[in-house]
């Protein structure tokens, strides 16, 4: 991804990056304790109708927060995946998940849609009945719960993307939609170590990974299903 393709998001000026990141701890911690709750409460979102009678364990939890940082470039913010560890925000360059059981995958965007983002790029793949859950974060505010936070989709426009978390060896492609959040189920069958990327806008090549968006654990790493 070019540089120049992304906004400044901090000014020298403004709240340090530090405050920053913990204010999104507390932030990224209190959305998923609620939508533990939420899961609780309505079944379809729990366990998607294909696997709720056959899975009798809860699946496994990964939450990514796809937020932007300057520690490459202390002038020109970027994108970057981190892992909601034990201690915060953790680098996404080596993930670990267990095979032969139900993921779920809750990635929180922080970031904006990117503009001229191709239509296939948002198509879901890989993941339990082909679809993802997709929290509208402006409907979610409040103290409105009601199921008209979100809805089941096979695919985001590509006006709507800000980011892919894909794995092209697992035929896994699950959008991260820009200010939503995204939940997606799915089984890895396969052991292994496999390289998750985005596509969107990073992608590969010249034209795409550049600066921060070449190094592992910001728009790109590993997969290890043991």
């Amino acid at each position: 991804m070019k540089i120049t393709r992304k906004r400044k998001r901090w000014k020298e000026n403004g709240p340090s990056l530090r405050g920053l990141e913990a204010l999104i701890v507390i932030l990224s911690g209190a959305l998923v304790a609620i939508l533990s709750i939420y899961t609780g409460l309505h079944l379809p979102l729990q366990y998607p109708a294909s696997v709720a009678t056959t899975q009798q364990n809860a699946p496994y939890q990964l939450t990514i927060s796809e937020i932007m940082d300057t520690a490459w470039n202390s002038t020109v913010a970027q994108p970057q995946f981190s892992i909601m560890g034990t201690n915060g925000l953790e680098p996404a360059s080596n993930i670990r998940l267990p095979a032969h059981t139900l993921i779920q995958l809750t990635i929180i965007s922080y970031d904006t849609p990117t503009a001229g983002s191709p239509d296939q790029e948002g198509k879901v793949t890989g993941t339990v009945g082909g679809t993802v859950y997709l929290i509208n974060g402006t409907t979610a505010m409040g103290t409105d719960v009601s199921q008209r936070w979100g809805r089941n989709v096979t695919s985001v426009p590509g006006n709507m993307l800000a980011h892919t978390f894909t794995i092209p060896q697992l035929g896994i492609n699950i959008p991260a939609v820009g200010g939503e959040t995204v939940i997606a189920y799915f089984y890895l069958d396969q052991a292994g170590t496999f390289q998750w990327v985005c596509l969107t806008p990073c992608g590969f090549g010249p034209s795409g990974m550049q600066g921060a968006m070449s190094k592992s654990g910001w728009m790109e790493g590993q997969v290890t299903v043991y």
